[in-house]
C-alpha cells in the first residue's frame, strides 16, 4: 500500500512539472539582450488608502512605471549585464508617501516586474523590500538597497532587492530623498554563497517522457525498500514475541 501511495505522489508530481516563466512564445527564437540593454520596470498601482491594486476598464492590473529619478528625470532602470551603483533621488510626494508607509509596515509589497527578454511581454517578478519604521509624523527609511538579478543566455532568470545598511532616513511629505541601489548581475543561473553553490535547475519545455519515467522509477525504488524495511520490522517484532512466549 505504502508503494503504491508513494508511487503514485511521486508520478503526479512529475507531471505537474511546468517550466517558468509559461508562455506559448519560443522564448529561444526571439532577439535576447545584451551588455548595457536597459532593464525597464513596471509596478503594480496600488490604492494609497488600502494597497489594493488599480484596475483598468478590462479588469486587468494597472502597471505604472518604478519611481522616478530627479537626477535624469526618467523612471529607475537597470542596464542589463552591468554591476553598478545607481543614485537615484526621488521626491516623495503626498501619493508615494503614503505608498512607501504601507511598502514599510509590511501591509502590501512594493512589486515590480521586468521582461525576460526585451519587449516580450513575458515577464519576471522584482520584489523591493525597504527596511523602516512608520511613525505618526513621518516614517525612517534605509535609502540602500542591494539588486540581484541571474541571467543566462542573455534572458533575465530572476532578482530580489533588499535594504542593505544600518542606516534610516527620516521622511516627511515633500522630502527629496537619495535612494542608492547596488546592483549586481550574476550570469549563469548560478550563485556562489561562501563556497556554496546555489543551483538552477532548467527543465524541459515541456518535461519529457523520460523525465517522468525517471521520478517514477525513482518511487519505485524508494517504494520497495520502505516496504521490505516495513516488513523486516513486522518480522522481527512477531519473532521477538516469540521468544517470549517460549520464555514464559
Amino acid at each position: 500500500m505504502l508503494f503504491r501511495v508513494l508511487l503514485l505522489i511521486s508520478c503526479a508530481l512529475a507531471a505537474k512539472i511546468r517550466p517558468f516563466p509559461e508562455t506559448d512564445l519560443d522564448l529561444a527564437k526571439l532577439p535576447a539582450y545584451a551588455v548595457n540593454d536597459p532593464v525597464k520596470l513596471a509596478c503594480n498601482a496600488r490604492q494609497i488608502d488600502n494597497g489594493e491594486h488599480k484596475f483598468d476598464a478590462n479588469g486587468n492590473v494597472v502597471l505604472e512605471p518604478v519611481v522616478r529619478c530627479l537626477e535624469t528625470n526618467a523612471p529607475l532602470a537597470f542596464k542589463y549585464g552591468v554591476n553598478e551603483r545607481i543614485t537615484c533621488t526621488v521626491k516623495f510626494e503626498d501619493e508615494l508617501y503614503h505608498l512607501f508607509q504601507l511598502y514599510l509596515h509590511n501591509d502590501v509589497p512594493f512589486s515590480c516586474r521586468m521582461d525576460v527578454k526585451p519587449a516580450t511581454g513575458v515577464t519576471v517578478p522584482l520584489v523591493f523590500q525597504f527596511r523602516g519604521v512608520v511613525e505618526e509624523s513621518h516614517f525612517d527609511i534605509d535609502p540602500n538597497l542591494n539588486v540581484l538579478l541571474l541571467s543566462k543566455d542573455n534572458q533575465i532568470v530572476s532578482s530580489t532587492a533588499w535594504s542593505s545598511s544600518l542606516n534610516t532616513t527620516k521622511v516627511i511629505i515633500g522630502d527629496q530623498v537619495p535612494l542608492q541601489f547596488d546592483v549586481h548581475w550574476i550570469d549563469g543561473g548560478r550563485l556562489d554563497v561562501n563556497d556554496q553553490d546555489v543551483r538552477f535547475l532548467r527543465l524541459p519545455n515541456p518535461p519529457s517522457f523520460a523525465l517522468v519515467a525517471l521520478y517514477c522509477l525513482a518511487s519505485i525504488v524508494l517504494g520497495a525498500v520502505g516496504a521490505v524495511g516495513l516488513g523486516y520490522k513486522r518480522i522481527s517484532k512477531k519473532i521477538q514475541l516469540s521468544d517470549l512466549s517460549k520464555v514464559d
